[in-house]
């Protein structure tokens, strides 16, 4: 009995001796963490006061855990976000801080199945038409004012300025960031699987991720925004990503191609919906569109809107020579989707709600992959 009083007594002044040296540290570094904050280093203050404290006070283990969880902080340095921070480890590339590659998307499960509750509808896996009268791999969907030569495009390199830097020549985005997709396919879909969301683990953020992993493995520099634009408000998202990508292209000059990475909708009816998926290598991914802007007017210039097209037409049939299938015909629009602010602006839709976030996300390993050959062949 005298023992265990003994060792209740030595427990307790460790613990009391614990609190003594985080209250200490507390009140030590509050002055220092003022001067630090206007340095940026009031996170990585915090981080590591934090695993003192739980050094001290939790059981083992603790310290792996809360350190697993701090950094998926987004770190000193990040881009500024005017929307709810992301969810994404950030790692620095280059001097320029992007958020953290999903190693692969056989990562992200499929998740657990629920039962069907009765409330949604059906959907309806099947590969979209990739199109017809090929020009050197590519199909186009011309729903602009434009007649478009596509072997003379071809010939043309783009003007985009791609060198070996680790500074940042690529930024990818996400005009309407909550665009969600599935966590499992059974056949069917209930009312509460949402097809916007905040976490980005089931966003087109997803699939913007898997495509910077590609790029950052094939030594081209990312940044990868993760800014919210359509939440609260969706009205005036594309104003709000404008608005973004000039911030960012002043910052970095360095950069030439801007992707706007979306997830499409395709119903049959009120209460189906259509998958576009095929299978590459034993696995399946999401169909993907490019859309690019053709138009011009005095209205909404973009005069140069031949510079994009020229991009996207050599992306086009990378993919579609190397990975039948994945991509659907090109889409021609006049609207400019904010292309008309650099000359290697994208619109991409990966997929659609009805996909999983798991085919989307391979999808976006697949695409970066490709645009990073594209890009390498331009330097």
């Amino acid at each position: 009995m005298q023992d265990k009083a003994n060792k209740k007594g030595k427990r307790s002044r460790t613990e009391a001796v614990g609190i003594f040296i985080v209250m200490t540290a507390l009140a030590g570094c509050i002055t220092l963490a003022a001067g630090w904050a206007a340095e940026g280093r009031l996170l990585n203050f915090g981080r590591g006061l934090a695993l003192l404290s739980v050094g001290i006070m939790q059981p083992e283990g603790g310290v792996q855990v809360l350190s697993e969880r701090l950094e998926r902080i987004p770190a000193q340095g990040s881009m500024e976000q005017t929307g709810e921070p992301s969810d994404l480890p950030y790692t620095p590339i280059g001097g320029v801080l992007t958020s953290g590659e999903l190693a692969s998307s056989t990562i992200i499960p499929s998740g657990l199945v629920p039962p069907e509750a009765g409330d949604g509808g059906k959907i309806i896996e099947l590969m979209v038409g990739v199109g017809s009268n090929f020009v050197q791999g590519v199909a186009i969907k011309n729903a602009s004012s434009r007649t478009i030569d596509i072997a003379a495009q071809l010939k043309i390199k783009p003007d985009i300025k791609i060198k070996n830097s680790s500074d940042p020549q690529v930024l990818i985005l996400h005009t309407h960031t909550t665009e969600a997709y599935m966590t499992y396919y059974a056949g069917y879909y209930n009312h509460r699987d949402s097809s916007f969301s905040k976490d980005d683990t089931r966003s087109v953020v997803a699939a913007g991720e898997a495509i910077s992993a590609q790029l950052r493995a094939a030594n081209i520099g990312v940044i990868h925004n993760v800014t919210l634009h359509d939440s609260p408000k969706y009205t005036g998202a594309y104003v709000r990503s404008e608005n973004t990508i000039k911030k960012i292209l002043k910052q970095y000059p360095t950069i030439s191609v801007v992707i706007d990475i979306h997830r499409d909708a395709m119903n049959k009816s009120k209460t189906e919906k259509y998958k576009p998926t095929v299978t590459i290598n034993g696995r399946k991914a999401a169909q993907i569109m490019i859309i690019t802007s053709v138009g011009h007017s005095s209205t909404y210039p973009h005069p140069d809107w031949a510079e994009n097209l020229r991009l996207s037409l050599r992306l086009q049939s990378s993919l579609h020579t190397q990975y039948y299938g994945i991509v659907r015909p090109l889409y021609l629009v006049d609207s400019r989707y904010n292309q008309h602010l650099s000359h290697g602006s994208m619109l991409i839709e990966v997929g659609t709600d009805a996909n999983t976030v798991s085919e989307a996300a391979y999808s976006g390993e697949i695409l970066g992959k490709t645009l990073a050959q594209v890009l390498n062949k331009l330097k």
